[in-house]
């Protein structure tokens, strides 16, 4: 599926269009959740999950720009694709992120029933 959003930008599910190299790039040195995670995690992570690519106009990947409220439209476009937009989401992120409270995310209902298992790696 593809979306158009505002100053030409758009929003794809197909992965053929991912730069993988990029999106390993900005997840492992710039993302407080994923920092230092290594390349093939994140190929395979993207190989088996639904994704969502944001791009300009001409085609490059912009991935997580926030500027002009495009990271609102990549995280919306994303929550209501047709094939997770009616199931339980359940996102990590930071409480203070304004950009999932407005788009519906709280804490969740019944927090005492949750339990992690933390993995040896990185994130």
């Amino acid at each position: 599926m593809r979306w158009d959003g505002p100053d030409g930008y758009w929003v794809s599910d197909d992965p053929a269009l991912l730069d993988v190299t990029r999106v390993h790039g900005w997840m492992s040195a710039e993302s407080y959740w994923a920092q230092g995670r290594e390349y093939q995690v994140m190929a395979t992570a993207i190989e088996h999950s639904l994704v969502f690519g944001l791009y300009a106009a001409d085609g490059t990947q912009a991935g997580f720009a926030r500027a002009h409220r495009l990271g609102s439209f990549l995280v919306e476009a994303a929550t209501s694709h047709p094939d997770v937009g009616s199931i339980r989401q359940v996102l990590m992120a930071a409480p203070e992120r304004g950009l999932y409270r407005r788009l519906g995310f709280a804490g969740l209902r019944s927090p005492e029933r949750w339990l992690e298992r933390r993995g040896e790696g990185p994130g």
